[in-house]
């Protein structure tokens, strides 16, 4: 089956924690955080940067630096970055980041529900177990409407609009491996997480103010996505 390249929106998140410091948390999302503690040092991806000579409070700073961000009840979106294929085959891109999430969010409904009235489908790596949930839900969190190509808890699985790569390269086998990285890798395409900024140090980055270096990472991953369906349509 040809994907409509000319007809899908592909985009990618980069989120981070809500704030720098796991103890700048208001006191009942500090409360609340500390309830779900074990379940978030499971997450933990570099157990390097825990020593155990760490005091409890460090370590548990850590862990939130480490995995806030996998979660929009305690992280936030710091960039969306989509692009689309002309007719001619460019490829263009446009990307909204920065430390106003608010203005991320509204920016980014205003193009997913001009695309939506003329029928485009989103495109993303793992889009329908990441990025749509979390985006949806710090949509609700900053009292914002979601856009209206979001599936809802009524949406039928055969009506959400989204191609996820992740679904794709897997052929139904959900236990197969997918990362974004890896699918690149095996089609032979350049890999989009070549860059300084990686997803262990986005987090770290947008705190250092670096905010350019975020959404240039952002779009590497989105011209990834771009290329996986373009070939994958070329051998079809």
């Amino acid at each position: 089956m040809q994907f409509k390249v000319d007809k899908l929106l592909f985009v990618d998140i980069e989120t981070v924690s809500q704030y720098k410091d796991l103890y700048d948390l208001p006191e009942r999302e500090l409360d609340m955080w500390m309830r779900y503690y074990n379940s978030f040092r499971k997450k933990v991806t570099d157990e390097s940067q825990i020593d155990p000579i760490m005091g409890e409070k460090d370590i548990k700073r850590e862990v939130y630096r480490q995995t806030a961000a996998f979660f929009p009840e305690f992280g936030k979106v710091a960039c969306v970055s989509m692009a689309f294929v002309t007719k001619d085959g460019e490829v263009r891109y446009e990307s909204f980041y920065g430390e106003d999430e608010v203005e991320i969010l509204l920016n980014t409904r205003k193009v997913f529900d001009k695309v939506e009235s003329l029928g485009f489908d989103l495109c993303g790596q793992s889009v329908k177990m990441f990025d749509i949930p979390f985006l949806g839900k710090r949509f609700f969190i900053n009292g914002l409407k979601t856009p209206k190509m979001f599936p809802t808890h009524e949406t039928k699985p055969w009506e959400i609009r989204v191609v996820d790569t992740k679904e794709v390269w897997q052929f139904g086998n959900n236990w197969s491996l997918s990362s974004l990285d890896l699918v690149c890798s095996a089609l032979d395409i350049e890999s989009p997480k070549n860059a300084d900024v990686n997803g262990d140090s986005v987090t770290t980055g947008y705190w250092e103010g670096k905010h350019e270096e975020i959404k240039e990472y952002c779009e590497h991953d989105v011209k990834g996505l771009v290329d996986i369906i373009t070939k994958i349509n070329n051998l079809q």
